[in-house]
Protein backbone atom coordinates (compact mmCIF):
# COMPACT_ATOMS: atom_id res chain seq x y z
CA UNK A 1 0.00 0.00 0.00
CA UNK A 2 2.72 2.46 1.04
CA UNK A 3 4.73 1.46 -1.99
CA UNK A 4 1.80 2.32 -4.29
CA UNK A 5 1.31 5.70 -2.59
CA UNK A 6 5.04 6.47 -2.92
CA UNK A 7 4.94 5.47 -6.61
CA UNK A 8 1.89 7.72 -7.17
CA UNK A 9 3.65 10.67 -5.51
CA UNK A 10 6.76 10.16 -7.67
CA UNK A 11 4.67 10.01 -10.86
CA UNK A 12 2.70 13.13 -9.83
CA UNK A 13 5.90 15.05 -9.11
CA UNK A 14 7.32 13.94 -12.46
CA UNK A 15 4.23 15.23 -14.29
CA UNK A 16 4.39 18.57 -12.44
CA UNK A 17 8.08 18.92 -13.34
CA UNK A 18 7.42 18.14 -17.01
CA UNK A 19 4.67 20.79 -17.13
CA UNK A 20 6.92 23.34 -15.37
CA UNK A 21 9.85 22.54 -17.65
CA UNK A 22 7.66 22.88 -20.75
CA UNK A 23 6.38 26.29 -19.63
CA UNK A 24 9.96 27.36 -18.87
CA UNK A 25 11.06 26.31 -22.36
CA UNK A 26 8.14 28.18 -23.98
CA UNK A 27 8.97 31.30 -21.96
CA UNK A 28 12.64 31.08 -22.96
CA UNK A 29 11.64 30.71 -26.61
CA UNK A 30 9.35 33.73 -26.35
CA UNK A 31 12.19 35.76 -24.81
CA UNK A 32 14.44 34.83 -27.72
CA UNK A 33 11.74 35.80 -30.21
CA UNK A 34 11.18 39.08 -28.36
CA UNK A 35 14.91 39.79 -28.44
CA UNK A 36 14.93 39.11 -32.19
CA UNK A 37 12.07 41.57 -32.58
CA UNK A 38 13.98 44.23 -30.65
CA UNK A 39 17.12 43.66 -32.72
CA UNK A 40 15.10 43.76 -35.94
CA UNK A 41 13.43 46.97 -34.80
CA UNK A 42 16.81 48.52 -34.00
CA UNK A 43 18.15 47.54 -37.43
CA UNK A 44 15.11 49.00 -39.16
CA UNK A 45 15.51 52.19 -37.13
CA UNK A 46 19.19 52.48 -38.01
CA UNK A 47 18.38 52.16 -41.70
CA UNK A 48 15.59 54.75 -41.70
CA UNK A 49 16.69 58.21 -42.75
CA UNK A 50 15.02 61.57 -42.33
CA UNK A 51 15.33 63.30 -45.67
CA UNK A 52 14.51 66.68 -44.12
CA UNK A 53 17.49 66.83 -41.78
CA UNK A 54 21.12 65.80 -41.51
CA UNK A 55 23.93 66.06 -38.97
CA UNK A 56 27.10 68.03 -39.44
CA UNK A 57 29.77 66.48 -37.20
CA UNK A 58 32.81 68.68 -36.74
CA UNK A 59 35.18 65.70 -36.68
CA UNK A 60 34.02 64.72 -40.18
CA UNK A 61 34.75 68.16 -41.59
CA UNK A 62 36.73 67.79 -44.87
CA UNK A 63 37.65 64.20 -44.03
CA UNK A 64 36.14 63.05 -47.35
CA UNK A 65 36.81 66.17 -49.37
CA UNK A 66 35.78 67.02 -52.91
CA UNK A 67 38.44 69.10 -54.67
CA UNK A 68 39.57 70.12 -58.20
CA UNK A 69 40.79 67.21 -60.34
CA UNK A 70 43.80 69.31 -61.36
CA UNK A 71 45.39 68.03 -58.13
CA UNK A 72 45.19 64.37 -59.24
CA UNK A 73 48.79 63.67 -60.28
CA UNK A 74 50.26 65.77 -57.50
CA UNK A 75 48.31 63.91 -54.80
CA UNK A 76 49.77 60.62 -56.07
CA UNK A 77 53.28 61.95 -55.46
CA UNK A 78 55.16 59.37 -53.37
CA UNK A 79 56.92 62.13 -51.44
CA UNK A 80 53.69 63.28 -49.79
CA UNK A 81 53.79 62.85 -46.03
CA UNK A 82 50.91 60.46 -45.37
CA UNK A 83 50.78 61.47 -41.72
CA UNK A 84 48.65 64.40 -42.85
CA UNK A 85 45.37 64.43 -44.75
CA UNK A 86 46.03 63.83 -48.45
CA UNK A 87 43.78 66.67 -49.56
CA UNK A 88 45.75 69.14 -47.43
CA UNK A 89 48.52 68.91 -50.07
CA UNK A 90 46.28 70.04 -52.91
CA UNK A 91 47.74 72.98 -54.80
CA UNK A 92 44.44 74.14 -56.28
CA UNK A 93 41.75 74.78 -53.69
CA UNK A 94 38.04 74.50 -54.44
CA UNK A 95 37.47 78.20 -53.79
CA UNK A 96 39.80 79.09 -56.69
CA UNK A 97 37.20 77.64 -59.11
CA UNK A 98 34.98 80.62 -58.22
CA UNK A 99 31.79 78.59 -58.33
CA UNK A 100 28.90 80.77 -57.21
CA UNK A 101 26.74 79.19 -54.54
CA UNK A 102 23.55 80.06 -56.42
CA UNK A 103 24.91 78.22 -59.46
CA UNK A 104 25.57 75.18 -57.28
CA UNK A 105 22.06 75.35 -55.84
CA UNK A 106 20.58 75.51 -59.32
CA UNK A 107 22.72 72.57 -60.38
CA UNK A 108 21.53 70.35 -57.53
CA UNK A 109 17.92 71.35 -58.03
CA UNK A 110 18.27 70.67 -61.74
CA UNK A 111 19.31 67.06 -61.16
CA UNK A 112 16.57 66.59 -58.57
CA UNK A 113 18.68 65.62 -55.56
CA UNK A 114 17.10 66.13 -52.13
CA UNK A 115 18.04 69.26 -50.17
CA UNK A 116 18.19 68.92 -46.39
CA UNK A 117 16.14 71.71 -44.86
CA UNK A 118 17.76 71.34 -41.42
CA UNK A 119 21.42 70.86 -40.48
CA UNK A 120 22.17 69.98 -36.88
CA UNK A 121 25.72 70.94 -35.92
CA UNK A 122 27.63 68.86 -33.38
CA UNK A 123 31.12 70.00 -32.42
CA UNK A 124 33.91 68.39 -30.42
CA UNK A 125 37.00 70.28 -29.31
CA UNK A 126 38.13 73.30 -31.28
CA UNK A 127 35.51 74.73 -33.61
CA UNK A 128 36.68 74.46 -37.22
CA UNK A 129 33.39 75.37 -38.88
CA UNK A 130 32.87 79.08 -38.39
CA UNK A 131 29.26 79.44 -39.42
CA UNK A 132 26.82 76.61 -40.05
CA UNK A 133 24.55 79.17 -41.70
CA UNK A 134 27.06 79.29 -44.56
CA UNK A 135 26.71 75.56 -45.19
CA UNK A 136 24.06 73.79 -47.26
CA UNK A 137 23.56 70.06 -47.72
CA UNK A 138 22.14 67.70 -50.32
CA UNK A 139 21.77 63.94 -50.35
CA UNK A 140 19.59 60.94 -49.54
CA UNK A 141 19.49 57.69 -47.56
CA UNK A 142 22.00 58.96 -45.01
CA UNK A 143 24.54 60.17 -47.59
CA UNK A 144 25.26 63.89 -47.55
CA UNK A 145 27.20 66.35 -49.69
CA UNK A 146 28.02 69.48 -47.67
CA UNK A 147 28.84 72.77 -49.40
CA UNK A 148 30.44 75.57 -47.40
CA UNK A 149 30.39 79.02 -49.00
CA UNK A 150 31.85 82.41 -48.26
CA UNK A 151 30.99 85.69 -49.98
CA UNK A 152 28.66 83.74 -52.31
CA UNK A 153 31.54 81.52 -53.54
CA UNK A 154 31.81 77.77 -52.86
CA UNK A 155 34.76 77.40 -50.49
CA UNK A 156 34.70 73.75 -49.43
CA UNK A 157 32.82 70.60 -50.40
CA UNK A 158 32.89 67.37 -48.45
CA UNK A 159 31.00 64.10 -48.30
CA UNK A 160 29.66 62.12 -45.34
CA UNK A 161 28.03 58.70 -45.46
CA UNK A 162 25.90 57.23 -42.71
CA UNK A 163 24.42 54.72 -45.11
CA UNK A 164 24.46 51.21 -43.62
CA UNK A 165 22.07 49.56 -46.07
CA UNK A 166 23.23 46.67 -48.20
CA UNK A 167 22.04 48.32 -51.43
CA UNK A 168 24.33 50.70 -53.26
CA UNK A 169 22.94 54.23 -53.09
CA UNK A 170 22.82 54.73 -56.85
CA UNK A 171 21.26 58.19 -56.54
CA UNK A 172 24.22 59.61 -54.61
CA UNK A 173 26.65 57.78 -56.92
CA UNK A 174 25.04 59.44 -59.94
CA UNK A 175 25.01 62.82 -58.20
CA UNK A 176 28.72 62.63 -57.39
CA UNK A 177 29.39 61.58 -60.97
CA UNK A 178 27.44 64.53 -62.38
CA UNK A 179 29.28 66.94 -60.08
CA UNK A 180 32.58 65.46 -61.23
CA UNK A 181 31.68 65.73 -64.89
CA UNK A 182 30.44 69.33 -64.66
CA UNK A 183 33.17 70.77 -62.42
CA UNK A 184 36.03 68.27 -62.95
CA UNK A 185 36.37 67.16 -59.33
CA UNK A 186 37.96 64.42 -57.23
CA UNK A 187 36.75 62.77 -54.05
CA UNK A 188 39.65 62.39 -51.62
CA UNK A 189 39.03 60.13 -48.63
CA UNK A 190 41.50 61.20 -45.95
CA UNK A 191 40.65 58.47 -43.44
CA UNK A 192 43.58 56.12 -42.86
CA UNK A 193 41.47 52.97 -43.24
CA UNK A 194 39.73 54.01 -46.47
CA UNK A 195 42.35 56.35 -47.92
CA UNK A 196 41.34 56.77 -51.56
CA UNK A 197 41.48 59.22 -54.44
CA UNK A 198 38.41 58.85 -56.65
CA UNK A 199 37.95 60.52 -60.03
CA UNK A 200 34.31 61.62 -59.92
CA UNK A 201 34.16 61.75 -63.71
CA UNK A 202 34.41 57.94 -63.77
CA UNK A 203 31.29 56.31 -62.35
CA UNK A 204 32.98 52.90 -62.05
CA UNK A 205 35.54 54.41 -59.66
CA UNK A 206 32.76 55.83 -57.48
CA UNK A 207 30.91 52.50 -57.36
CA UNK A 208 34.13 50.63 -56.53
CA UNK A 209 34.84 53.10 -53.72
CA UNK A 210 31.38 52.62 -52.19
CA UNK A 211 31.61 48.84 -52.46
CA UNK A 212 35.05 48.88 -50.85
CA UNK A 213 33.72 50.93 -47.93
CA UNK A 214 30.79 48.54 -47.50
CA UNK A 215 33.10 45.50 -47.55
CA UNK A 216 35.00 46.83 -44.56
CA UNK A 217 31.64 47.75 -42.99
CA UNK A 218 32.21 51.47 -42.70
CA UNK A 219 29.23 52.65 -44.73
Amino acid sequence: MLANIALFIVIALAIVYIIYDSKKAIKAKNNVENNKTVVKSQIQKSESYNEDETFLWEEEYLMIEIIPAANYEYLFDKNIDKRKAISSYSKIKTETLKIEINEFRDFFEGIGINKYTKIFYLGIGDIVINDCQNTIAYGCLGDTIFIEHKDDIVENIWFVSNNRTSKLNTEIVNTLNQIGLKYDLLLVDNYTVTEKIVDLKIIDEIESYFKFCKEIKLY
